[in-house]
């Protein structure tokens, strides 16, 4: 208890309101959000009415209204209530919901699914079991594959259950687990980093949670009903198969309890923190950041850290400053482990995030009732609906471009290549020869990822880096050094042609990764390609020729034949060949 009194103590939050600021605010209301690759915004929302319809809406990146669609409901005795959305990796929206029958005093009678294309238009459309069976969504998750698995109430011997039903990317069924050891209704589900599913709900009735993991399969790992709390619960995995799971303290007054499972479902340690949390997520640290309320009965929102031992590694009571928080909706981390949490003040919508280190990063409330959902973009920015639809800019963190290096045909070129990194200004690239004191600089502009170093000496070692520069209209804000890579110019061995040393490599982009069944290439330039699979022993597992006629077009390569594992994927055109890896899941 010491110890987490001198971090509360020493712990100053830092509100930086200008670090972030609402960019458009649009009166789209909405339940759930989704983004697409180019940050495309879709949200769904219901109308409480006889033969009310689901209706989703799609606005571009910047506010902008493109479309909104539906499925015409003809049933005056029922109305039709959006429950999520979801995008799948070739754009595809999935939108899960319920049918309800009546009106004044409405029962759940099936459950829906519906898939849209990029246009808006209804692909398919899958009520199930059958028009009346009770059933109801509460969300879905779509794996790389494009497969789709839904989160509900369902039917089975021992009655109503929760129940997990996964689909197919064209609406087939493919498998429905139902719960079997009384964990409660469902409240939440997740994937995990070690390609599971975890499942987390309450009790109908009673002050009880439960918690569930199965694989994508379909089959049941483990089970952990009847945990006493007053409060809802959440659960979080890590890329070690181990599972966090938070609930109300009932040994200690306003304390919440996290427990750390092992793969196999067994407790490994249980602590009490003075916070009510009832959310917890997992960072690529594989540490558990929990998020709650700072005390039983009050508002505002307190976050906490520990190590994979428990141990606290900061605390944040009061991440929202002044705003008091009161309608927590949805929490979640980024890739550099800050965490966010949307919810409401009765008034507006709110979001709160705090820096990796525990800091309070900045708090703000927008117009639009309360918060539902949000996500975070590919462009750093938050895109959060409610009682309306808005986006929040904020500026990308100052980090370090990870890269690799290749050689041209020259030998004495060298071409440069690293990772985007959102809201850089340009980029430093640093060189010398090994045995040099001196480096040379060049600036790279922003919108480039590569760049080439010409006229090197021949059988010589050079290193090089890259840092980021994040801002260059003020003070010069730039990112630490990448790390160092060396590379050996080859001999020098004579041009062949001007136009093989001038042909820089293939630029091609592979996506999902890691990936299922099937894989997509998108190529800048048309042409025929040769493709190569290689496992990381040399053996080569599947060659074939694409003939990419659209730049731009993902091309569909089917490797279900490959056994979950690292590969090495091969792209020749006849003059250079460019590798990437590959990463098979189960």
């Amino acid at each position: 208890m010491k110890l987490f009194l001198s971090l509360l103590i020493l712990m100053s939050p830092l509100f930086a309101q200008s670090q972030a600021a609402v960019d458009w605010n649009e009166p789209t209301r909405g339940v759930s959000i989704a983004l697409d690759k180019y940050n495309n915004v879709f949200t769904v929302d219901w109308d409480y009415n006889p033969a009310g319809d689901i209706t989703l809406t799609k606005r571009d990146a910047n506010g902008n209204f493109k479309w909104d669609a539906k499925f015409d409901n003809l049933d005056n005795t029922r109305h039709e209530v959006a429950t999520w959305v979801a995008v799948d990796p070739q754009g595809n929206i999935i939108v899960t919901g319920t049918s309800r029958s009546g009106y004044s005093n409405p029962v759940n009678a099936a459950s829906i699914v519906m898939k849209f294309n990029t246009a808006g238009t209804l692909l398919w459309r899958n009520v199930y079991e059958n028009s009346f069976d009770g059933s109801y969504t509460k969300k879905c998750l779509i794996d790389g594959s494009g497969n789709i698995y839904v989160l509900g109430i369902g039917i089975g011997a021992a009655g109503q259950r929760t129940k997990v039903k996964k689909f197919s990317p064209t609406g087939s069924t493919l498998w429905t687990y139902l719960d079997s050891a009384g964990i409660g209704a469902p409240l939440n589900f997740k994937f995990t980093p070690d390609n599971n599913i975890l499942i987390i709900c309450r009790g109908i009735t009673g002050n009880i949670n439960g918690y569930s993991k199965i694989s994508k399969s379909g089959n049941h790992k483990w089970s952990l009903a009847g945990v006493n709390s007053l409060t809802v619960g959440d659960a979080a995995g890590d890329a070690f198969g181990n599972t966090y799971v938070v609930s109300a303290s009932t040994t200690v007054a306003n304390s919440t309890a996290l427990r750390k499972l092992n793969p196999a479902g067994g407790q490994i340690w249980l602590s009490n923190y003075p916070l009510t949390a009832f959310r917890v997520e997992v960072g690529s640290d594989n540490s558990p950041v929990a998020c709650g309320f700072p005390n039983t009965g009050s508002g505002g929102s307190s976050f906490l850290k520990t190590d994979s031992s428990g141990a606290i590694l900061w605390a944040n009571p009061n991440a929202d400053s002044t705003y008091n928080f009161l309608l927590h909706a949805q929490m979640m981390m980024d890739s550099y482990n800050n965490a966010y949490l949307a919810a409401g003040v009765l008034t507006g919508m709110a979001v709160c995030k705090v820096n990796s280190n525990g800091s309070s990063a900045w708090s703000i409330v927008t117009a639009g009732s309360n918060s539902s959902a949000f996500a975070l973009g590919s462009d750093y920015n938050v895109y959060v609906v409610g009682g309306a639809t808005a986006r929040i800019n904020q500026p990308a963190p100052c980090v370090s471009p990870g890269g690799n290096s290749t050689i041209n045909i020259t030998s004495t070129n060298a071409v440069l290549q690293w990772n985007f990194v959102p809201g850089a200004d340009q980029y430093e690239v640093w060189y010398k020869k090994t045995t040099a004191i001196n480096w040379r600089k060049r600036f790279v502009n922003s919108t480039n990822k590569k760049t080439t170093i010409n006229n090197l000496t021949c059988n010589t070692a050079y290193i090089w880096q890259v840092r980021t520069v994040c801002d260059t209209t003020g003070v010069d804000v730039t990112s630490p050094f990448s790390s160092l890579t060396t590379f050996i110019t080859g001999p020098c061995t004579p041009r062949i042609s001007e136009k093989e040393t001038t042909k820089p490599e293939n630029n091609f982009d592979v996506y999902p990764n890691p990936a299922n069944k099937e894989v997509y290439l998108t190529f800048e330039e048309k042409g025929e390609y040769n493709i190569s699979i290689f496992d990381l022993s040399g053996q080569l597992m599947k060659a074939f020729t694409l003939n990419a006629t659209d730049p731009g077009t993902p091309n569909q390569i089917n490797i279900s034949m490959l056994s979950p594992a690292i590969y090495i994927l091969k792209v020749n055109d006849g003059r250079s060949t460019t590798s990437r890896k590959l990463v098979v899941i189960e």
